[in-house]
């Protein structure tokens, strides 16, 4: 266990009748053979959180064996080269409903509407970047909903790559609009914030404390808007990037697009636009031609295989190549250098996965995760027993919280998680 693992196991907490004091980190409670190399400062500065709206064909996904030798799963094949950069997890879930709508549980945990994962992280990181986060898709991403708000309330995804690439390097004329955008935004907030005000005097007590989280909305509006006429006077970053004459956004073109969003998003990381971006593959009706062979049905037919050893394969087809294109995001945030000098994969902790365990069924149990950068402790594919004798067996929620530990926040819980995975990673 090395000494990032000892910091964060170290809960940091004194407890009596149910009560818990935080304490702040003591040099004398730091083993003394760690002291010298304990980092004040977190390694991990950036969350990626990724999910296929459909997921994977699980028996492909997961390995056979556990540990470091395991062999490599059919779908996981295309990142075989990366193995050594990534950790595969069996076994976890929210203990979530099942269905489809209930996918949107992936990144909140039991009990949606709540936070998701990246707009936690996004709280505490945000205000450091022009963007506190990005929430990414291709073309529409249907039903398929992933990041969340403090009130539970969706946030929209950006589909198209043109206008990603615009709101990452905006000219001066769209430097322009946005200000006129802004400034309309701020005289109609100040209204609304009049409007309810008076309204407030005039209510009930149950009434009074909806206002009141209103307003907090609202304040957290102002904030934004602020920050977002502050950043206007910074200059965009300038990159070297030739978009595609089109944006590939019609579903049966949903794979092309995500090799372009990826692209961008890895130039969003170098150029420190944001440090917390979510992304979104999408799953619809889609029929898709691969390797110049179009495949039999449509890719939500596929993932509705009914056990079709024919319909499987081309349901892996189509996961591989979902696999694929995320290995070339993570090859290229490998060779990529932050503004520190430092790999970019190194200093980003990504997960990815979906919210779907089994979509033949609409099972949301046993969902396929591996986790990927942020110097952890790589290469092994952990298997955690759901069927734990004591009650307590990990959630997906307890590697959120060692993802968001790593990143230097003080999170001891999330939803119906309340331990961690540190052992495992670092």
């Amino acid at each position: 266990m090395n000494h990032l693992s000892s910091c964060f196991d170290r809960r940091r907490f004194l407890r009596t009748s149910g009560v818990a004091v935080a304490l702040p980190l003591l040099e004398s409670l730091i083993p003394k053979t760690a002291t010298a190399t304990v980092n004040v400062a977190p390694t991990v500065k950036r969350l990626v959180t990724i999910g296929t709206y459909l997921g994977f064909h699980t028996p492909s996904w997961f390995p056979e064996k556990t540990g470091r030798d395991y062999a490599i799963s059919p779908v996981l094949k295309p990142i075989d080269d990366l193995r050594d950069d990534f950790s595969i997890f069996s076994g976890l879930d929210h203990r979530a409903p099942n269905g489809h709508k209930n996918w949107k549980n992936y990144l909140t945990g039991k009990g949606t509407p709540g936070i998701s994962l990246d707009q936690l992280v996004a709280r505490s990181v945000g205000e450091k970047t022009r963007f506190e986060s990005l929430q990414v898709t291709c073309g529409s991403s249907g039903e398929g909903q992933m990041s969340f708000t403090k009130e539970g309330i969706a946030l929209p995804s950006i589909g198209r790559p043109s206008v990603l690439f615009g709101h990452l390097f905006h000219s001066g004329e769209n430097k322009a609009r946005m200000e006129y955008l802004l400034d309309s935004g701020g005289s109609v907030l100040d209204v609304v914030l009049d409007e309810a005000r008076t309204l407030q005097q005039q209510v009930n007590a149950r009434d009074a404390a909806k206002l009141e989280e209103y307003f907090s909305s609202v304040r957290d509006v102002e904030q934004k808007l602020k920050k977002r006429r502050a950043w206007l006077k910074v200059p965009t970053p300038e990159v070297n990037f030739k978009l595609p004459e089109f944006d590939p956004v019609a579903p049966d073109l949903s794979l092309e697009c995500e090799s372009i969003m990826y692209d961008l998003m890895v130039l969003a990381l170098e150029t420190d636009s944001t440090r917390v971006i979510s992304f979104l593959a999408p799953g619809q009706g889609q029929v898709f031609t691969i390797d110049g062979e179009k495949l039999s049905a449509g890719y939500h037919g596929l993932s509705h295989h009914g056990n079709d050893p024919d319909k499987i394969a081309e349901f892996n087809t189509v996961g591989r190549e979902h696999v694929n294109r995320f290995g070339q995001f993570v090859r290229q945030l490998k060779e990529r250098k932050d503004t520190e000098g430092r790999s970019l994969l190194d200093t980003t902790a990504i997960l990815y996965g979906s919210g779907m365990g089994n979509a033949n069924t609409h099972n949301n149990s046993n969902l396929p995760v591996l986790v990927t950068g942020g110097s952890f402790r790589h290469g092994s594919h952990h298997a955690i027993k759901r069927n734990n004798p004591s009650g307590s067996a990990p959630l997906l929620g307890d590697l959120f919280l060692t993802l968001m530990q790593s990143m230097g926040l003080e999170e001891n819980r999330f939803v119906n998680a309340s331990r961690n995975l540190n052992e495992l990673l670092l």
